[in-house]
């Protein structure tokens, strides 16, 4: 079967175990086949979020319609409460929200190490059982077994990995404390989607200065996030 007919078979999870550990190895030892999975990853999680976003907006416009034709009177009544008992200051100043931004961007990276094969007997390895938990939504034992994967074997990704399942796990400012963890050289490969992620921490714990200063990294490296990064921080300045 063609390389390219593997990743579209995987990227459609339609893949056989048979074909799931062919995959696995092609990604070990070829270069290029590796590159091409994390690009056709990393593309479909964006229109994934940009079509969310999409449908989102283009729901909100109906319900704003809907809500504007039954509620007009009533709202220019409440805007003169609120313009005399404020000021247009208080009126027309409407604060950041930082969690619904956090919320509508941040999505897990998705398994690029080791593709779960299911249904199989052989024996799991520590990196296969993290890896299980991390598909499988299970992000606190994830978060476990990365950590124990990088302390105790240095594996340039488990941090990684372990940074993102705190994040998915809600633990925010612990995930954000992972990923600028000094003692972590990281990956150039990960460098940019290190840079997003805590991007988004810190919006989550509203800290916009830190926040700032990562999504403009990421807009410079130029990589798969930077338009992504450039609506975020459009939305926050």
């Amino acid at each position: 079967m063609k390389k390219s007919d593997l990743i579209d078979r995987y990227l459609q999870q339609k893949a056989t175990v048979g074909e799931l550990e062919e995959i696995k190895q092609l990604m070990k030892e070829d270069a290029d086949f590796k590159e091409e999975v994390i690009f056709q990853l990393e593309l479909r999680q964006a229109v994934k979020i940009t079509e969310g976003q999409k449908l989102k907006q283009h729901l909100q416009g109906l319900e704003q319609q809907k809500e504007k034709t039954r509620l007009f009177p009533v709202m220019w009544r409440a805007a003169a409460v609120l313009i005399a008992g404020f000021g247009l200051f208080w009126f027309f100043n409407v604060s950041t929200d930082y969690e619904k931004i956090y919320a509508k961007n941040f999505e897990p990276y998705p398994n690029i190490v080791a593709p779960t094969v299911r249904d199989s007997n052989t024996p799991e390895s520590d990196v296969k059982t993290a890896f299980r938990y991390y598909d499988n939504r299970d992000y606190q034992k994830a978060a476990a077994a990365f950590k124990a994967l990088f302390n105790e074997n240095k594996l340039e990704y488990a941090n990684f990995y372990y940074g993102i399942s705190l994040m998915a796990d809600g633990q925010v400012e612990q995930a954000v404390e992972a990923l600028e963890n000094p003692n972590w050289e990281i990956p150039e490969r990960y460098q940019n989607q290190t840079d997003w992620y805590v991007a988004l921490g810190h919006l989550k714990t509203h800290n916009k200065e830190k926040a700032t200063k990562y999504l403009e990294k990421v807009i410079k490296s130029d990589g798969a996030r930077a338009a992504q990064a450039r609506k975020v921080l459009a939305e926050i300045e």
